[in-house]
């Protein structure tokens, strides 16, 4: 930093300083919930995960209409249409042809982002971006039931899927993650991207 010609402030900050965090301060045993390990091996069970090839079905529409899935990007909206850089190097800007975008930060509460809003809202900003109830006897909409989440590398892709759950707009079952996300989408030559 210094050798770049940055400036360096010295001394110590006050008590009440709001630059000044602590992990303690934010009460993490009371508001961190616990969650059981699950691991599923039976053969009859979708996936939790998916790959490259499979999302890759999913954009190209090779599937069955009965297997077609939605994908919902975590990513901010700047990232998502490909006019904010992305963080890391080399990656291209925008999103997989037919994805939706809700940023993962839309769904957290302004006074704690340790928590969801309410799960009305939740519910609110995922119909809005285009993820609709699905009733069991609804044939049209049974194409689009099952949901593809990703983000940047595949971790706050996990916050849209408990989003997805906790709201009741999908089942476990018809919730996946595509764990390269951007990462891997996004630095291949290969995968159609859109940018706005």
């Amino acid at each position: 930093w210094k050798d770049c010609g940055g400036e360096l402030e010295e001394g110590q900050l006050a008590e009440d300083d709001e630059r000044l965090f602590r992990m303690g301060d934010l009460d993490w045993e009371e508001k961190t919930p616990t969650y059981q390990v699950v691991v599923r091996n039976d053969n009859n069970q979708d996936d939790v995960v998916v790959d490259m090839d499979q999302v890759l079905n999913i954009v190209n529409q090779k599937n069955d209409a009965a297997d077609a899935a939605v994908i919902v990007d975590a990513r901010s909206a700047g990232r998502f249409v490909g006019t904010a850089p992305e963080p890391r190097p080399g990656l291209r800007g925008g999103h997989m042809p037919g994805a939706l975008n809700v940023p993962f930060t839309d769904l957290l509460d302004a006074d704690d982002k340790t928590k969801f809003k309410p799960m009305n809202e939740v519910r609110d900003i995922f119909i809005k971006a285009g993820i609709l109830p699905i009733s069991d006897d609804d044939d049209e909409a049974s194409s689009r039931r099952k949901v593809v989440c990703s983000c940047g590398s595949g971790v706050t892709a996990a916050a849209l899927a408990i989003g997805l759950e906790e709201c009741g707009l999908r089942n476990k079952e018809d919730i996946t993650i595509f764990d390269g996300s951007w990462i891997e989408w996004g630095s291949s030559d290969s995968t159609p991207i859109i940018s706005d």
